[in-house]
């Protein structure tokens, strides 16, 4: 088939879209939408129009650019290259999505030509390195180098990346909670407190307050580092004021709110880890963002107690919101674990590709 692949014109700051671009973005989100209910069931992962549109932004930490494949009138896919603009700065993201009523020899055509254009694309930027996303499984012929998922070769979008000397290099499992299902939440919860005495809770809704500022910077360079990331040529992070403020700002596009508990030690006043959950405009659906206890403050239980917590005040706060989605590295067993025991079920399988020595 005949396919034309065309840039999307950057987003203004604010909402204000008209005309053809507009229609296009529109256009644009439909796709998104369809891809990702046949890939993670229906209103898994959902975003309205605005929060959409968010995701789509450039700032000062980040650059995001779209490309829409257009079959005539119709658009059939999209893909949106991320690149970093503080750390990682030689390495190209891309994420891919195709219309899933495509039969699968034109979405393995569709998905070759966007897979080449993002490789072009990621030259054009000076990125030597291209991770880049397709469906996994957790189990297949090819293994991810961690020992832990797998892909499937012959897949649509696998091929092209096999062809191009992709290694696959980290899965990721894609797992749901039903809150519905845990109805001894409260008491687990109250558990888990008691399990960790030389800590206390400190929460918040949105940005994070200004006593705490310093905390969550230190926590999120550990999340850089203290995540597993397989062989990915992800950098350590380093987290200033205005890095957290354009983290917070982004994460809160389009309506979204962030939700954050975070554990204090007594003794010393340290935060020692958080979880943060994003609540979207709609849906049932709320998404775990990062969870991570540091090094010197695991053994206590505090991963699983501030995602019980979570849970708990996600009830009082947005009733609605009765399912959470989260990502996990299928190597990261603690993780996982905890994950497990508060009920999370696997829904998919998400693998992450890399290759190095783009000139």
């Amino acid at each position: 088939m005949r396919i034309d692949i065309r840039p999307l014109a950057p987003l203004p700051d604010d909402d204000a879209l008209a005309g053809e671009q507009e229609a296009e973005l529109r256009l644009a989100h439909e796709l998104d939408e369809r891809a990702h209910a046949a890939r993670f069931g229906e209103g898994v992962y959902r975003n309205t129009l605005p929060e959409f549109a968010a995701l789509l932004r450039s700032d000062d930490t980040e650059r995001v650019d779209v490309l829409h494949a257009w079959r005539g009138e119709r658009l059939v896919g999209a893909l949106t290259v991320y690149t970093t603009l503080i750390d990682s700065t030689d390495v190209a993201d891309l994420s891919m999505r195709l219309d899933p009523a495509l039969p699968a020899a034109e979405q393995g055509e569709l998905a070759e030509a966007l897979v080449a254009r993002g490789v072009d694309e990621a030259r054009a930027l000076g990125r030597s390195t291209v991770v880049a996303s397709s469906p996994g499984s957790r189990t297949g012929p090819v293994t991810a180098r961690t020992g832990h998922g797998a892909a499937d070769p012959a897949h649509p979008q696998v091929a092209p990346l096999v062809a191009r000397g992709f290694e696959l290099e980290q899965v990721y499992r894609v797992s749901v909670a039903d809150l519905a299902r845990l109805s001894d939440l409260a008491a687990r919860h109250a558990a888990a407190l008691q399990r960790a005495p030389g800590y206390e809770l400190v929460r918040w809704v949105g940005e994070t307050p200004a006593e705490h500022r310093a905390g969550m910077r230190m926590l999120h360079e550990r999340m850089s580092v203290d995540a597993p990331v397989a062989g990915l040529a992800w950098e350590p992070e380093t987290w200033d004021d205005a890095r957290l403020a354009a983290f917070e700002r982004s994460r809160q596009g389009g309506g979204r709110t962030l939700l954050t508990v975070a554990a204090r030690e007594r003794a010393t006043g340290e935060l020692a880890g958080f979880s943060t959950l994003i609540l979207p405009m709609t849906g049932d659906v709320a998404r775990q963002h990062d969870t991570l206890v540091t090094k010197a403050h695991r053994g206590h239980g505090l991963g699983m107690l501030l995602k019980l917590d979570n849970m708990v005040r996600l009830r009082e706060l947005r009733p609605e919101l009765t399912r959470i989605v989260t990502w996990n590295a299928e190597e990261n067993r603690p993780m996982l674990a905890v994950n497990e025991a508060c009920g999370f079920e696997p829904v998919a399988y998400e693998a992450q590709w890399q290759r190095k020595g783009l000139r």
